[in-house]
């Protein structure tokens, strides 16, 4: 029989390992009433499983301490001896490491044994993403090889908090969003400065570089706008907030969308904006001042959400203070009579992007709530 000991030589392990016995309910004598042992107790991020194995005089009972999402065990309850029990996990796609415990009980006893599985390791070891905020305007976010949260900090008078967020895709060159609150003390007063510059907190090979613009015909497209930060204007011309986006666009429905945003911003409290650039399916491409490839966007988004705590804007009344819209436009030129034809619900804006907006709504006014400001057209939106 194969007692669950700790084998330091690899080749006699694996033989133990062989002549394991692989069915459950055999019985035997021993001097301890259980044993509780994990083939490999610290595996990297990789989906897998492990053998567990149980010695136990009596019935037992197994289980993973706190039933985690990640993790399963193929039994959780037999008599005797058993080593055929697998414990599967998924990928691990943190960067920490995340943990478990098994507990065994059997005849009024207990053991635990600890299992680790690895964070992903980085894939850009040299960028150092900020830690995502529970902020109205963000979206949901999710770690993975190629997109990176960051956000800005600015001071506006007594005001110093966030300016804004991206969500950088590092492959695509291009933030697929950004996240900012907009109202008219965070718009300030002052001029557009033309201060093309690098974000500072991404390095040179992961933006564009385009002081003196795209190559290819295509425009500096601001995501968040140059007016809506005249309080810290050279902050939006950073190359995270860049795309690049044709003229016919560029120049005009998309830059009579954002007046109406500046113009909506002022009869809200605050209004949550989210402006974005889907790349999903592009095969086209600009190159940068350094001569790398930028990926040029299929079309544009916005999501927006106002808050009035006075409830006096369209449902702002029956939702606690809160209505939203979506804008979704392919990158062409459109007639400014078009652009309330472009409009949506959040919830058709989130089919047609794959993001999910405003994820930290209900814990501000309920689930029921958000799901009614998500899936309104409001008609105050005009």
């Amino acid at each position: 029989m194969w007692y669950a000991r700790i084998v330091k030589n690899k080749a006699a392990y694996f033989i133990a390992f062989l002549i394991a016995v692989v069915s459950c309910g055999e019985t035997t004598p021993s001097a301890e009433l259980l044993k509780l042992e994990i083939r490999n107790t610290e595996v990297t991020s990789a989906a897998g499983s492990q053998f567990v194995s149980v010695e136990a005089v009596g019935d037992w009972t197994l289980q993973i301490e706190g039933n985690p999402d990640w993790a399963e065990i193929s039994q959780t309850s037999g008599s005797g001896n058993c080593a055929n029990i697998k414990l599967k996990y998924t990928e691990n796609l943190l960067s920490e490491d995340r943990t478990l415990a098994l507990v065994l009980m059997g005849g009024g006893h207990s053991l635990r044994a600890g299992f680790r599985q690895q964070g992903r390791q980085k894939s850009h070891p040299d960028l150092t993403p900020d830690k995502v905020a529970s902020w109205l305007e963000l979206p949901a976010t999710r770690e993975n090889d190629n997109r990176f949260f960051f956000t800005h900090d600015m001071t506006v008078g007594k005001y110093h908090g966030r300016n804004y967020s991206i969500y950088l895709d590092v492959d695509a060159k291009v933030s697929v969003w950004v996240a900012y609150p907009l109202n008219k003390g965070l718009i300030g007063s002052g001029s557009r400065t033309n201060e093309w510059g690098l974000d500072p907190k991404v390095p040179r090979q992961y933006q564009p570089v385009i002081y003196s613009g795209f190559k290819g015909g295509y425009e500096r497209g601001h995501q968040i706008p140059s007016a809506d930060r005249y309080s810290n204007n050279a902050s939006t011309f950073y190359g995270t907030n860049m795309t690049p986006q044709r003229g016919e666009l560029n120049e005009y429905a998309w830059a009579t969308l954002e007046g109406y945003v500046r113009n909506w911003s002022y009869q809200f409290d605050t209004l949550y904006v989210v402006t974005g650039a889907n790349i999903n399916g592009s095969s086209d491409y600009a190159a940068d001042n350094d001569g790398k490839k930028i990926t040029v966007p299929v079309g544009y988004f916005k999501a927006l959400l106002g808050y009035k705590k006075s409830g006096t804007l369209g449902i702002t009344g029956t939702t606690g203070g809160y209505t939203a819209i979506g804008f979704y436009m392919k990158h062409q030129y459109y007639d400014d009579s078009e652009i309330m034809g472009q409009s949506m619900t959040i919830d058709d804006l989130e089919k047609k992007t794959g993001f999910d907006f405003f994820v930290n709504l209900p814990s501000k006014i309920g689930d029921s709530l958000a799901e009614k400001v998500e899936s309104t057209r409001d008609p105050w939106w005009k």
